[in-house]
């Protein structure tokens, strides 16, 4: 293993008892806590680098408060032209960025994107409520415009940060404000979702080992008949899907044990959007959870799918769901972008 991905392994492995200690604090303290943990490990690794996500952070903030109807538009085009800026950042002669900042940087697009669509949500939806004069509950609507702090602290918490899932502001909002976060599931779920990362990573290390990436940049490589090389690349393939299956499945482990994404099943969650109904708990029937909002990847479906199409529903599905509600429905062939 690469000493970048010794740092990952470190990453996800400190989150998951990390996770349970957070579910004992207050919501003011639990929203500070995981700001500050997600800007120290942002700044050991990124370094000056963290420079370019707190001016994507803080150029959403302006665009926001100075034009919420348009900002889900002119956010999409600045996150994308910053990242743009950001992989091209080495042609100016700035220094060139850690793989971490790219990660984060990625993540913090898709966050940004995000958060520019709810806050129009929920001014569209305040304007509904004076025009009509009633209120009525609409789900996954935020209930308040994010103030800078909460942005800031949205973009930087430790959950997610370097390796996914996405999820959304009102994902967040939710974590930070579980009234009882203490008898939410916590350690069979998070169990059960770790339960076959180590045969993921034993099958990566051993495969990785037999068929390395670095190999196909060789000259030799390049002398083998075609058979021999296409075999290869079907190794070398699966040894990636096994990295992504180990870390999603660890990164998913670190938020189910810290309560994010938690719901009871009735709520409908999808992965990275959330509840999809107004769920009432009947008081006298015990509520059963689940942490669909936070599942990225279905391992099993990804590799036993017939078709293409439904193999790419279950591989990185929060950013699938980011996908199908903020481009798909903007893109110009809308018809076969829907699908």
């Amino acid at each position: 293993m690469s000493p970048d991905e010794l740092v990952y392994l470190g990453f996800i492995a400190a989150s998951i008892p990390i996770g349970f200690l957070f579910r004992y604090l207050s919501p003011p303290v639990k929203q500070g806590a995981a700001l500050l943990l997600g800007l120290t490990i942002t700044i050991v690794t990124c370094r000056v680098h963290t420079l370019h996500s707190l001016i994507t952070v803080l150029g959403t903030w302006a665009i926001i408060k100075l034009n919420w109807r348009s900002a889900p538009a002119i956010t999409l085009g600045w996150t994308f032209l910053y990242l743009f800026f950001f992989r091209l950042s080495t042609w100016l002669g700035l220094p060139q960025p850690t793989p971490f900042s790219n990660a984060i940087q990625l993540i913090l697009t898709l966050k940004m994107v995000s958060l520019a669509n709810e806050v129009k949500s929920f001014y569209l939806e305040k304007k509904k409520e004076v025009s009509s004069f009633s209120k009525s509950p609409v789900v996954g609507v935020i209930p308040h415009e994010p103030s800078i702090y909460d942005i800031i602290s949205y973009s930087y918490c430790y959950l997610g940060i370097m390796t996914g899932p996405f999820f959304r502001f009102q994902t967040y909002i939710d974590w930070l404000q579980q009234p009882s976060p203490l008898s939410l599931p916590g350690k069979d779920p998070c169990l059960l979702r770790l339960s076959m990362v180590p045969v993921y990573g034993a099958l990566f290390l051993s495969v990785n080992y037999v068929f390395p990436l670095a190999y196909v940049r060789t000259d030799e490589f390049l002398e083998h008949n075609f058979l021999f090389r296409f075999f290869y690349m079907v190794a070398v393939f699966f040894v990636f899907r096994m990295r992504f299956y180990s870390a999603w499945c660890g990164a998913e482990a670190g938020c189910i044990s810290a309560g994010l994404g938690c719901y009871p099943e009735g709520a409908q969650a999808k992965p990275g959007g959330g509840p999809t109904v107004q769920y009432s708990p009947d008081p006298d029937t015990p509520v059963q959870y689940d942490f669909r909002t936070i599942q990225n990847i279905d391992c099993y479906n990804t590799d036993f799918c017939v078709k293409v199409r439904h193999g790419m529903r279950y591989w990185n599905m929060t950013v699938q769901w980011w996908l199908h509600h903020y481009i798909y429905p903007n893109a110009p062939f809308r018809a076969y972008a829907l699908r």
